[in-house]
């Protein structure tokens, strides 16, 4: 297993090929369809050096191996500021140091409309969620953000589930009622995920309201 391909084991402690791996491609790709994005990806945050990392890209087959382990500063571009402000971030791609791959489509080598939603385990940041377009018209609305973000919400659910699984015997506490209700919510996920996918982005809906009636925002 090369280092790139470690990236989401090292930084969020999923194993590649895992069935957790195969639910967050499933969130993306399913993300992807529901707002007319035409690839996403996964970046996850250093913690060491303060940057993130492209770990997981969904779209053109050639998109991910040219994207892998490349590094977005927080606060660069539209996927940094998400990770800099915590909120859901819609734009044009503003940060041109990202080496994109010539895409078999023909379409042009950079992205036109860029939204970014972090990916939170708690209050703390563990990573991005992206989605992109090459369309020459597209422009992601609220509305598409506020869904996307509802998948970021189910991604950092999973993220959770799966860093305490890795630890269970040493940090867990099997009567804690917030560990259970955790592992409920990630099993439930995991398991409509591969039942009924295109249910998801219902849930993310869902989600996103409930996230703004217990922040308190509107």
């Amino acid at each position: 297993m090369s280092g790139f391909d470690s990236l989401l084991q090292r930084y969020l402690s999923i194993p590649s090929n895992s069935e957790a791996e195969n639910t967050l491609r499933l969130l993306i790709r399913m993300g992807l369809m529901v707002t007319g994005a035409d690839e996403g990806s996964l970046l996850v945050l250093d913690d060491t050096s303060g940057d993130l990392l492209f770990a997981m890209t969904i779209g053109d087959e050639t998109s991910e191996a040219a994207l892998r382990g490349q590094r977005v500063p927080l606060g660069q571009g539209i996927t940094g500021l998400a990770a800099a402000t915590l909120e859901v971030q819609i734009g044009a791609p503003t940060y041109k140091d990202v080496r994109q791959s010539v895409r078999q489509d023909g379409a042009a080598s950079g992205p036109t409309a860029v939204m970014a939603a972090p990916m939170m385990i708690g209050e703390r940041l563990v990573g991005v969620i992206t989605a992109i377009s090459f369309a020459r018209d597209k422009h992601f609305t609220t509305q598409d953000g506020k869904l996307f973000g509802g998948f970021a919400a189910i991604a950092g659910v999973l993220v959770d589930q799966g860093r305490r699984l890795a630890r269970l015997d040493e940090t867990t506490d099997p009567t804690d009622p917030a560990d259970l209700a955790r592992g409920q919510i990630a099993t439930s996920i995991a398991r409509i995920a591969q039942v009924r996918p295109d249910a998801l982005a219902e849930i993310a809906t869902q989600l996103a309201s409930i996230e703004r009636l217990v922040a308190g925002g509107a």
